[in-house]
């Protein structure tokens, strides 16, 4: 992806947040109450703020919206079951990765631990499979994710010459262009968030590839609605976060897919 419309992007999609359109909300709420005291929009700019924020922070919000994404994704793959169909690549996405003087363990964040994780236990139960690790970065304060995850591959027991490194991609559709040349039409598992499924699928098939879900980071398998489900929290305002960053990129896939289609 070039340089320029990565950074629009990436802006657009961290501008449309719950935190920042509150914000502004309350923001231009609260000037249009210095500057027309006399009426009543500042104030309800001001209330559509709060409101906002509390519904995104409640635990009910934020993992019914993962929920709908997870459902999408499937069950955990079954090794047997994919060697059975001659898989031999299992293909792990990146998520995130930390700066710093860290251990292979501790460099490797969030998401991304979970799925190479889930990718190694999918590996050792495919004989001759080869695991693929993908991401890279845009900050020269850090190695590429694919790399970070091979470490730590590395130091879990997987050798070297099982290990397909891809480390140029910034986004999910860098992947996917970036892994067909590697793939090419061979049926290949699919390790990612199980939110992140949906739009991961739909940027590898349009390149013709042919992945097959398997799905990790479950946050709302078992999900039951509980008393206090309402309650605001920061962990639920990141979950309504992450479901909607996936539904932006989705919207984004389909307008672009659109377009390019006429």
């Amino acid at each position: 992806m070039e340089w320029p419309l990565f950074v629009v992007k990436n802006f657009i999609g961290r501008a449309l947040n719950p935190v920042f359109i509150s914000l502004l909300l309350c923001l231009a709420g609260a000037v249009l109450g210095v500057l027309r005291p006399k009426r009543r929009f500042g104030s309800i700019l001001v209330l559509c703020g709060a409101l906002l924020l509390f519904v995104m922070s409640a635990p009910l919000t934020g993992a019914l919206l993962i929920h709908s994404l997870e459902l999408k994704a499937g069950p955990y793959a079954d090794p047997a079951e994919l060697a059975r169909k001659g898989v031999k690549w299992v293909v792990v996405l990146g998520g995130d990765l930390r700066g710093g003087d860290l251990s292979e363990a501790d460099r490797v964040a969030s998401s991304s631990l979970v799925r190479v994780m889930e990718g190694i236990r999918l590996w050792k139960r495919m004989p001759d499979s080869k695991l693929v690790l993908s991401g890279g970065t845009y900050s020269p304060r850090k190695m590429a994710t694919g790399m970070g995850m091979a470490l730590l591959a590395r130091e879990l027991g997987v050798p070297q010459d099982a290990i397909v490194v891809e480390g140029g991609s910034w986004d999910t559709e860098d992947e996917a262009r970036f892994l067909k040349p590697v793939l090419g039409e061979n049926r290949f598992a699919l390790v990612t968030s199980a939110y992140h499924m949906r739009r991961s699928l739909l940027n590898f098939t349009r390149l013709g590839l042919a992945p097959i879900p398997a799905p990790a980071d479950f946050m709302t398998k078992d999900f039951l609605p509980r008393i206090g489900a309402i309650m605001p929290s920061p962990s639920a305002l990141e979950l309504s976060q992450i479901a909607i960053h996936e539904y932006l990129g989705t919207s984004w896939f389909a307008i672009k897919s659109f377009f390019s289609s006429r």
